[in-house]
């Protein structure tokens, strides 16, 4: 575990979010996989609503069907993904794309084995900015973001696009219901400047490698016809030490940064967890003790991955859920398992 921080005078100048096509119910979710729809009505809309009850989650958004053939060049990549939710920031904050000093991405679902979703996203917003990904799963963006308050403290003059996006469609087993409902598509994106009288007051990372595979991929690359028929490049893992993990890798982080800052729980005006379930966001906010808690997300687009928290981040802002002068804290824990926690102020 390492903190950082406090970064005075890092603020959001910008920030907004982008989920492809039209958003998909529980039941159609269901429906559209190929070795799901098999299911009877009945039974369909009973796994639904029973999901929806455990999960929180109504609705996900797809650029793929899962359990289907892949569409090379036809469907929606996360860097065209990630090109709508900066764009949109850009707007957002007022700041032309040649201005940038710095993009990050963070994603776990890259549009090729090499290279990175950076430098095309670069290219097609039209910069030669430097350009990086990110890679350590959910809470990827939390890693990107003290990178990017770095950088802004080396040299505040230019503001830093931070983005996250995931296509998880094309890697989700098919077969299992939990999964098909819990996982979406989306992007977010935050600019961040400098502006007087804001900061990140701490970040709190942490990697534990020996629980890597309890969510992961575990295809070798480069891929081969044996391992692509065996699904090793569709999620799988242990799910159940999955769930008995994170709830202690959130406490140790969430805790790290509360030191950091030098504040208590009940100073954060507003949690923004990442957006996984309903009872993991419960269960965060009961032990933050924040004052108000953010999670929409949840229901209105699932799981986004490494894009969630800073969907939900925008959202809120869009929102007007938080106001100037106040502390947001934002949270997620993931794949690798890496974990993080920032405080803005």
């Amino acid at each position: 575990m390492r903190s950082f921080g406090p970064f005075d005078g890092v603020a959001i100048l910008g920030a907004a979010r982008y989920l492809p096509g039209e958003p998909i119910d529980n039941s159609g979710a269901l429906a559209a996989c190929p070795k799901r729809a098999a299911i009877d009505d009945v039974r369909r809309q009973f796994l639904a609503r029973g999901l929806e009850q455990t999960l929180g989650v109504h609705h996900r958004h797809w650029v793929h069907v899962p359990g289907t053939e892949l569409r090379p060049g036809e469907e929606q990549t996360s860097v065209d993904l990630a090109e709508a939710a900066a764009r949109a920031a850009l707007d957002d904050a007022g700041v032309k794309p040649d201005a940038l000093a710095h993009i990050f991405v963070v994603s776990s679902t890259p549009h090729r084995m090499t290279s990175t979703i950076a430098a095309p996203l670069g290219a097609a917003l039209g910069t030669q900015a430097p350009a990086v990904d990110v890679r350590v799963g959910c809470a990827a963006g939390l890693f990107a973001l003290q990178l990017a308050a770095a950088t802004l403290a080396a040299d505040p003059s230019a503001p830093v696009l931070l983005v996250g996006a995931e296509t998880f469609s094309k890697i989700i087993p098919a077969q299992h219901e939990a999964a098909v409902v819990a996982l979406g598509d989306g992007a977010a994106a935050l600019v961040l400047g400098h502006r007087e009288g804001s900061a990140i007051d701490a970040i709190a990372l942490a990697t534990d490698g020996n629980l890597g595979g309890l969510v992961t991929t575990d295809g070798a690359l480069p891929p081969t016809p044996a391992e692509i028929e065996r699904g090793g490049y569709v999620l799988g893992g242990q799910p159940e030490g999955l769930a008995e993990a994170v709830p202690g890798k959130y406490r140790a982080v969430i805790d790290a940064a509360l030191e950091k800052a030098g504040v208590e729980g009940k100073a954060i005006d507003l949690l923004v967890p990442h957006p996984t379930n309903r009872g993991m966001a419960e269960a965060v906010a009961h032990h933050v003790g924040a004052r108000a808690t953010y999670v929409a997300g949840i229901a209105e687009h699932a799981n986004i991955g490494a894009a969630g928290w800073i969907a939900a981040l925008a959202e809120a802002r869009r929102r007007g859920i938080y106001e100037p002068g106040q502390r947001v804290m934002v949270a997620a824990v993931g794949g690798g398992l890496s974990s993080g926690a920032a405080v803005f102020r």
